[in-house]
This record gives C-alpha cells, structure tokens and sequence, in this order.
C-alpha cells in the first residue's frame, strides 16, 4: 500500500509541477530515424553554445535556447547531423538520413562491452527496450516472443506470474539445462524455475507423473525484472559468439543492457507509465453440454462418466429429491454453502431414461472458474546526466489478478539504481543496484486430484458446483460439517471426494511464495594510457524464496488429513571479473585489440522446510507442528559450485575490410575431479565487408560475409562424483516404506541417511558444444532493405544422462557421460522501410527460424525419459530429435495400415515407441510498424509450423463422456442399428434397444466409423472399455497438429507533444497506447492454447497437455508521460 501510494503521489507531482522560465525560449520536438521510428539518445546541441540536450527512449526532447541563439545541431551516431534553423518555432520535428558510410550499429557483447556488428563474424540480434516495454506483458522473456529469429519462447500457463522456457538454436543437453545464461550488465545472473525439495500435488491414481507434472507453475526469475528499466536485450546465439563463458555457454546468451541517465544535460528528465490489464482465457475446450452424468444413456448421479441421458429430453423444472427418511434411496442430506439442501436422486431406468434429475441445466467450467483477469502496473524513472556522470532511478509496482476467480495472484515491486561517476580523465566508477520483491498465489493444475482442471473439466455439464462446502446430514442424523461437495461425492458423504472440486480448491487449498532479491554490480574503470583500459567488476544475485503449500483436511486422495509444506529457498551468485583492454593501431590499415581476464564464480542454493500431514487439530491454522512425529517430514538440501576462468580475445582489422576475432577461455569446475577439471574453449569468426571494393552504388549499400566456429560447454551438476546419501523416507525415490505408518522415515526416529541408488562417477567431464556458422548481412537500396541469413551446424558431446547398471553392483542407475546430439538450421531476418514521407512511414520486419535436432548416440539404450507419464512422455530417442513424444501405439501392418480385429476395430499394440514430434518445422515472424504524424501502429503476427502436441487431457475426457466429440448424436434406421457392430462385438440394437423410437429408429449417442473394414460404431462401449480413450487405448490417437498462427501483439498509440503540452503543462510528452496480446488464434489443436506446457520453465520435456491451465488473451492500455 506504501509503494502504491508513493506512485500516485509522484504521478500527481509530474501532472502538477511547474518549471520558471528566465530570459530563453524552450523547443520541443521528436527525433526519428527513416526506419527505426523515434530514436533514443540522439544529441542536440545549440550551435554556439554548451547547451545541449538528448532525446528520450521515445524520441523526445526538450532543450532551452538563449537569446539570440537560431541553430540546432542534431547528431547520432549512423545518421548524418542536420542543422535546423529555430526561426519563430517552438516545437521542431525531424527525421534523420541514415549516412550508409558510418552506419554501425552498436551492439552489447557477450562480457558487456560495446562493439560495431558490423566488424562481426557471428551472428547477434537486438531487441530494443521500447519494443519489449510496448508489448505490455508482465513477463520480460514473453515480450521477446516472435522478435527475434533462431529464438523459441514456450510458456508454461497464463496463470499469473508462470515461467516461461527460453531457447536458441534447438536443445543442446537431454538432461541439464538447455535455456541461455543471463548476463545483466555484465553481471550472470539466475533464470531458474526452481521446483524445490517439498511436496506438490498428488498425482492422479498410477499415471506416474515425472517431473513437475502437478502441483503449480512456478516462475522463471527473467519475472523479477521490470521491463521498463531494460534499454535492449542482445542474443547471442552461435558458440563464438558467447565462448567467453566457456562452460556456461552451450545455450546461447542473452545481454541484458539496463538503461542509463540519458536526459537532458545537467537537468532532470522524469517518466510515468501506468497501464491496465484486462485479460481472459484465449482459447476453450469443447465440451460435451448435450448428455449427463450416467452411462449408457441413462442418468445416474453416482456414475463417474458423462454418457448419462440426453439433456434437453428432461422434463424441465426442479429435481426430484427422495427426502422421505423410509423412501428407497434416501441418503440423508447435504446443506450447502448457499443455503440450498441437497438430497439423494432417483437414477434413470431403461423406461424412464433420467429417473429424478429434471433439470434442463448445464453448467460450464470456463464460466463458473474463470473471470476477466486484472493487471495494474505503475512506474516511474528519473534520469540526468552531466559532465561528471549520470544516474537513473525507478520504481515499479505490478498488482495482478488472475483469470481464475480465487488465490490466483501476483504482485511485484521493484527498485533500481544505475549511476555512473567519471573520476578526472583516468577513473570511472559504475554501479548498479536492482531489487524486487514478488507474493504470488497460485491455483493447483496439470495430472493432480486437485488441479483445477482435472477435476473442472470431468464434472459432468449437469452438476452444480457452486455448493461445494457444507454440511453432510447421514440418515442416522448426526451431522458432518465442513465436508467438500463434489459431483463423485454429491451429497458429502464421504471424506475424499475422489478429484476436488475446483470451486472448493480454488477456495481453500493456496500455493503462496513471497519472493526477496537483490542484483548488485560494481564496476572500477582505469584508463592509465590511452590504448589501455583495465576493468575490475563484481556482481552479486541473491534471492529468498519462502512457500507455503496447504491442503486442509478433506482435500482429494492421500492429503485427506490435511497437509502443510514450509520451505525456504535461498540462492546467491557471487561474480568477479579483472579485465585488461588495449587497443594498438599499427599503421593505417592495421588495427588490433586485446583482451585477458580472470573471472570468479561462486553460486550456492540452501533449499530446507518440513511437511506435516494428518492434522491433529482440523480447525488449526496452517503451522508444521499440527500433525504427530511419524507424520512430519524434513527436508534439505544444500549446494556450491565454483568456477575460476581465464579468458583472452584478439581482434585484427585489415583494411577496414577484413575483421578476424579470437578467443579462448580455460575453466576449471568444483563439480569436477580435481586430477581433470579444466578444459579449453576457443573461438574464432571473421567478417569480410566486401562491398568495400565495390563501387558505390544505391542499390547494394552494404555487404559483409561472416563465418564463425567456437566450442563452449556445460558443467555437471555438483556432488554427481561420488555417491551421496539420501533421506530414505517413504516419499522419495530409494525409500523403504512399506505403505504401514512411518516405515524407516527417519523423522520418526531421530533422524538417519541411506546410499542412494544412484551410484557416483568419479569421470565426469562437461557436456561440450562445437558450432559452425556462416552467414552474410546485406542492405540495400540506402540501408532502407536490411537482409540477415546464417546458416549453423552444432553439435554437443558427452551429454549427461543417468543409465542402467547391474543391481548386482549395489545401484540402479548411474549418471555418466552417454549421448551425443547436433543441431542444424537456418535463420533470416528481412526488415525494410515500405513507404516514407515526411508524414507517413510504413517499416516491415520477417523473421525466419528453421532447426532440426537429432539425437546421435546413446549408451547402453535407444531411449531416454525426460518427462511426463509411465504412459506418454517426452524423450530423448537416438535418430528423432530431442523431446519426441512417446507412448503406444495401434498395431499396423507391414504397409503401415491399421491392424484390424474381427469386428473390423483396431487394436492396441504391445510395443510403445514414438508417436509425435513436438519439435516446430519452422518459427515465423511478421511485424509492421506504421507511422502517421504523431499516430503510431505496431502489428506482430507470429507463427510455429509443423509441430504436433499429445492432448492428454481430450484423451481422459474421452474415457469420461466429457470431450465434445463423444457426443455425436447418430439416428439410424432399424437395419443399420441390427447391423453395425460395437466394440464388444454386440449390435446398436442389442446394446441400446431402449433407444429405437416409435418410426423404428434408433437415436443413439455415438458415430459412425471406418476403419478399413466397414463400418462399426463408436459409442460408450469404445471410450470405457475399448482403447477409444487416453485411459483404455494407445497414445497415439491424441497426438494432433499442433501447429499455430497468431496476432501476438498489436499496439496503437498517439503523442500529444502539443505547443499547449509543453507549454501549460509543461510536460515533453504524454503518450496514450492500446495494445492487445493474443488477440487472434489460429490453429486446429483442439485443447487449450498448444503455446502452454504441462511441465514447466525448468524442464526440457514439452508437448505435453494433460490438464494445462490456459492462455490469456490481453487488452491494454498505457499512459506514458514524460517531464
């Protein structure tokens, strides 16, 4: 509330202040390049004079000129300075020509200095800070998405706050983790979706959830920072590029430049931003609405499945309850939390199809567990800068409100500091301090008895289950309150209700983590020559991650006594780096650089808490000591790793023409043996501008072609050296639990360890990337068509996997250096200028990703589980590539047809093998940007094509009657229902003779089908009890074209920067945006958004969908001002 209203309070002070004007005049106006649109940091001097100012991040300034005065000089770097005479104006716009002879652009490398991209061999893409701040998405890895080639970006849900997982140039490790590191200011960083040691939620009855498969999203750390403190964001994406990092640069980089105070000299520029959020589900499943609880076309509330009867023949009106004590039936009663009493109902009979159930109702979950979502975010940043330094400051507040009605929240509140200080000629000292602090709230989802739509989306249409809390009256008249109502326990009477119902879940059970982090750089800069810089720079990344997970009595399955998990996260990365700089021209047409470094790291994470369950005291608030000895369990677990680096680059360029970089970086790792544990990472990569002995000419302005070639590499995981021992609990792989009491829980006894049976391995090296690009980037035509193309070959060696080992040798399993895989693709980035005039601007963007992976080499299998269920998983599979989904299958003939049984079905093969590649073909991306006077357009569409998901979650519904499909009313004459053949072998007559209607024909719930050998019938009988559903039949039925276009992003905004603006308000600019996410969805998966992924940020299996909690689709709307 403090941070709220000290926003509002300095929103008001922006609005409201006023500024005295001496003797001198002030000009107003925006800057913009042919292409970029408004252009940041220019420079505008008043010729004659040292006034001087620079433009905002949206192209704004404000400069005062003395008396007399009648010039401004403008000047960028890549653009030809103008002259502008004042005359009597106040208000002075312009566009800037490109000058094609010293455009560079600047990009940030992988150690966090400046370098022109054109003198490099690899390939690097920026995006900007105004495009990642326009997006208007809360999650600063989302507003990357579609922006940048070679680039893929999956989220895990649209709950509030959920990770997202991020990846460049396809997966390099089966195991290990495969998303970039993250440089900040040349300071690493986390970006973890750490999962914990505690307990998530139950898994559904034996699908053997692997991984985080249940339970709640967590986020990726990328969430603590504000997206409007980020100046652009560089990817590095080949191995020579990000070598420097040697062992932590298999994946790729991503430089994160936070923005500086860039306002005009010696004065304070001031930004506000508040935006809100209105969001909602994007995408829902179809449901069947048309039949109700029952089986075999006939209702009955006990009935777990939705193949009961046909709705809309009901007879209308209240249901008829049996409330006579002595009555058949009669179950005693249930009180709601509405005040409305339940009683038992008469089920259906062949005669009388819907027995006491009369009401024509439906009830559907997206409208009963979901809402219009609400996000509020406040900023606001200060900046100046002088002849001694600049500072930059800002606060942020972001308060979300899920689209999932209860305890789906997250709230996160930043501070940043950035100064920079210029100590005479030789010092220079830069620091950087950001904090955040993140409460989040988040609703159970996925394979879970209490997920949200496990339990949602099986009730049947016909159950109400807003009553979902109360008191359950048994026919003996004692009373139970506080039980959970649910449609598998619609009266209350039983202590588990089997899923729980969501509404109640919702309400009751809560996943809450409170979030504490501090990112802190210092940075020395000496430059006691004038070639020669020496750098010393240390930054520190420290979070606290407090959760709490709790389940009050009578939750679904085995936390029916109640469950509560306290657990404390605490992680730190220590980064040091001493770096020399010297820069030699040797004559004219020789020019050389070098580099050496020495870099320290130290990261540690403690990971401790302790579950209780069975509740001694059920009406107890949530606390760890509400449960006896033999139903408490401790967990923890502590780490560190280090690592010492030495590194060096050299760069040549010859003739202005030819650019040769080299590098090379040797590490040594704890988590390695100390008898081997350096290894060596060079790179190399050259650019050749060869339109330097060209003529000039409009049409080719600029070429360079670039190969690049570099090993990096990825250290193991601490303490996989030696075995270690395990907390041998009756909750965790290894324990002895015998499913009576504690078993051998050491909790119970005075605590105790056993020999995991993992074994250790005394040999294991690093996972190591070697990497071949080349590539060329080409402008034409004035640089107004700017064209990209690489072309990259990777491939990764010893990749770490655990295999199996005799058990005569005392383990199961041991982790060891085992498989190989390789990457191949090609990315393009098109952008060009369409129209431009002085009023009207038309900029179009293309950007173009293909990759295809293969897994080469495994010891000892063909096959390695990543993630997902004993039945459907993701996996690594020698000869497909990485995260192929697996499961069974139909058996097939030799010619690759159906197998067929005698009554012409198929049949369920014996063997589980491949069956789907969730891999994309290709990534696409298509922005336009349209610009008229002070009326900007931003339009990104985004596409991912070829990629195939398992919809898991249509599957179960299949089994429960609940899946759209199943509903398929078929009428059939009297012949067709004595000649089609059910799955049992039994007739549509035999099976439904109640059905046939007085003309004689038969109006049955199901379809009709070919397989190959004529038509059967497919009705309850194949989704029960046949293998036409998730839980009966093969995988591979649910395997559908995952593939999807989308309107990711489309924002309108206006400047007003109006004389009555600048000069009554006195204000440089105020800016109104609208911007939707999502808008459009085009795709022919039949589950939620396929962009969502049932395991997570932190996982690298994906493709899955069982239960996923949906997408949103976002309406925005910003307000920008700027003093």
């Amino acid at each position: 509330m403090t941070v709220k209203l000290l926003i509002h309070a300095v929103a008001i002070v922006v609005f409201f202040c006023t500024q005295v004007i001496a003797q001198e005049r002030t000009i107003t106006g925006q800057v913009s390049g042919e292409e970029e649109g408004p252009l940041p940091g220019v420079s505008i001097l008043v010729k004659g004079t040292n006034e001087g100012a620079v433009t905002d991040i949206n192209g704004n300034y404000s400069i005062s000129v003395p008396e007399g005065a009648d010039i401004l000089v403008y000047s960028y770097v890549g653009y030809l300075s103008q002259e502008v005479s004042i005359g009597n104006r106040t208000s002075i716009n312009i566009v800037m020509e490109s000058d094609t002879k010293t455009l560079s652009e600047v990009v940030v490398t992988a150690l966090g200095f400046e370098a022109s991209k054109d003198k490099l061999g690899n390939a690097t893409h920026t995006v900007q800070g105004d495009a990642l701040a326009r997006s208007g998405e809360p999650n600063l890895i989302n507003s990357m998405q579609g922006k940048s080639p070679g680039v893929n970006i999956v989220q895990s849900s649209g709950d509030p706050g959920a990770g997202s997982r991020i990846q460049i140039r396809g997966a390099t490790s089966i195991t290990q983790n495969i998303q970039p590191l993250i440089v900040i200011d040349g300071v690493p960083i986390f970006n973890d979706s750490y999962y914990g040691e505690g307990f998530g939620g139950q898994d559904e009855g034996s699908s053997g959830s692997i991984g985080s498969g249940g339970g709640v999203t967590q986020q990726n750390r990328l969430n603590d920072l504000n997206p409007d403190d980020i100046a652009s964001i560089e990817v590095l994406k080949g191995a020579s590029a990000a070598a420097v990092w040697g062992s932590r640069a298999a994946n790729g980089v991503l430089v994160i430049t936070t923005k500086k105070g860039s306002s005009s000299k010696d004065r304070v520029t001031i930004n506000f931003n508040s935006s809100v959020s209105f969001d909602e589900v994007n995408q829902e499943i179809p449901l069947n609405e048309r039949y109700g609880q029952g089986s075999g076309m006939i209702y009955s509330p006990t009935n777990v499945l939705s193949f009961g009867d046909r709705i809309a023949n009901r007879p209308g009106g209240d249901d008829t309850f049996i409330t006579d004590e002595n009555a058949p039936g009669y179950a005693g009663m249930f009180i709601g939390n509405t005040g409305k009493t339940y009683y038992a109902i008469a089920p259906g009979t062949e005669n009388d199809l819907s027995g006491g159930k009369n009401s024509r109702a439906v009830f559907n979950p997206f409208d009963y567990l979901f809402e219009t979502g609400v996000t509020w975010t406040n900023s606001i940043s200060l900046g100046t800068s002088g002849d001694k330094g600049d500072v930059y400051l800002s606060l942020s507040h972001l308060d979300q409100d899920g689209i999932i009605k209860e305890n789906s929240t997250y709230q996160r509140t930043t501070g940043r500091i950035n100064a920079n200080r210029y100590l005479g000629k030789l010092f220079t000292v830069k620091t950087s301090a950001g904090y955040t602090r993140t409460t989040s709230n988040r609703v159970q989802m996925g394979s879970n008895l209490s997920g949200l739509f496990l339990g949602g989306l099986r009730t049947p249409a016909d159950f109400f289950s807003e009553d979902y809390e109360g008191t359950y009256i048994d026919p003996s008249g004692f009373e139970f309150p506080e039980r959970q109502r649910a449609y598998r326990n619609y009266l209350g009477a039983n202590t588990s209700s089997g899923y729980d119902n969501p509404l109640w879940m919702m309400r009751n059970i809560t996943s809450k983590a409170v979030v504490n982090r501090f990112i802190g750089k210092l940075e020395l800069g000496f430059d006691p020559l004038s070639w020669l810089n020496i750098t010393a720079r240390g930054g520190l990344d420290f979070y606290t991650d407090e959760r709490e997970d709790f389940y009050p009595i009578l939750s679904a399955g085995e936390n029916s006594g109640g469950r509560f998990t306290k657990e404390t996260i605490t992680r730190s990365q220590l980064n040091l780096d001493l770096i020399a700089r010297a820069n030699f021209k040797l004559n004219d047409y020789i020019n050389t650089n070098f580099l050496v470094g020495l870099g320290l790291n130290e990261q540690k994470l403690d990971d401790h808490g302790a579950t209780t369950r069975q509740f001694t005291n059920p009406l107890s608030p949530p606390q760890l000591s509400n449960g006896t000895g033999g139903n408490r369990f401790l967990f923890n677990y502590e780490e560190v790793i280090r690592t010492i680096g030495y590194y060096a680059t050299a760069g040549v360029e010859l003739y202005d023409q030819v650019f040769v970089n080299l590098s090379g970086r040797v590490d040594a790792l704890s988590s390695l043996p100390v008898s081997d544990n350096t290894f060596f990472y060079p790179a190399g990569d050259i650019a050749w501008q060869f339109t330097k002995i060209l003529p000039q000419n409009s049409i080719l302005t600029f070429g360079k072609l670039r190969a690049g070639y570099g090993k990096v590499g990825r250290g193991p995981d601490p303490y996989l050296l030696k075995t270690t021992f395990i907390n041998p609990d009756n909750n965790t792989d290894g324990g002895f639990g015998e499913g009576w009491g504690p078993g051998v829980n050491p909790d119970a006894y005075g605590g105790g360890f056993a020999i995991s049976n993992v074994a250790g391995n005394p040999d294991i090296k690093p996972e190591t990337k070697i990497e071949f690009e080349v590539g060329a980037d080409l402008r034409f035509i004035n640089d107004r068509l700017t064209l990209g193309v690489t072309y990259y070959e990777n491939e990764t060696n010893d990749l770490i996997i655990q295999v199996d080992v005799p058990e005569s040798s005392g383990f199961i399993k041991q982790t060891t250096n085992a498989a190989d895989i390789e990457n191949k693709g090609i990315e393009l980035d098109l952008s060009g200028t369409i129209l431009k005039n002085p009023d009207f601007s038309w900029v179009t963007n293309i950007n173009y990703s293909h990759n295809r992976n293969e897994v080469l080499r495994m010891s000892g299998t063909n096959s390695v589980l990543i993630s997902g269920f004993s039945g459907t998983s993701s996996r690594g599979v020698v000869g497909e590539q990485l995260g192929v989904l697996w499961g069974a299958r139909w058996t097939r003939n030799d010619d690759g047809s159906l197998d067929l049984d005698e009554n012409g079905f198929p049949q369920l093969g014996e063997e589980a093998g491949v069956i789907g590649d969730p891999n994309p073909d290709f990534r696409l991306g298509f922005g336009n940007t349209f610009t008229y006077k002070n009326l900007t357009v931003n339009i990104l569409f985004d596409g991912s094509f070829g990629n195939k998901m398992w919809n898991g979650t249509k599957g179960a519904l299949a089994f429960f009657g609940r899946a759209a499909y199943t509903a398929e009313e078929t009428i059939l004459t009297e012949a067709q229902a004595n000649d089609l053949l059910v799955w049992d072998g039994s007739t549509v007559a035999e099976v439904y003779p109640y059905a046939q209607q007085g003309d004689g024909t038969y109006v049955v719930r199901g379809s009709i089908r070919d397989f190959g050998a004529g038509n059967v019938f497919l009705d309850e009988i194949w989704y029960t009890v046949g293998p036409g559903s998730g839980f009966t039949g093969p995988d591979e039925q649910f395997v559908e074209d995952a593939e999807w276009t989308r309107l990711r992003e489309v924002t309108v905004s206006y400047n007003f920067n109006t004389p009555w603006v600048k000069d009554v308000l006195k204000l440089q600019n105020i800016n109104f945006s609208f911007t939707g996410r999502n808008l459009k969805l085009w795709t022919d998966y039949t589950g939620v958004d396929p962009d969502t992924n049932l395991n997570g940020a932190g996982n690298n299996g994906f493709g899955l969908d069982y239960f996923n909690n949906p997408n949103t689709r976002s309406y925005i709307f910003t307000l920008r001002v700027t003093y």
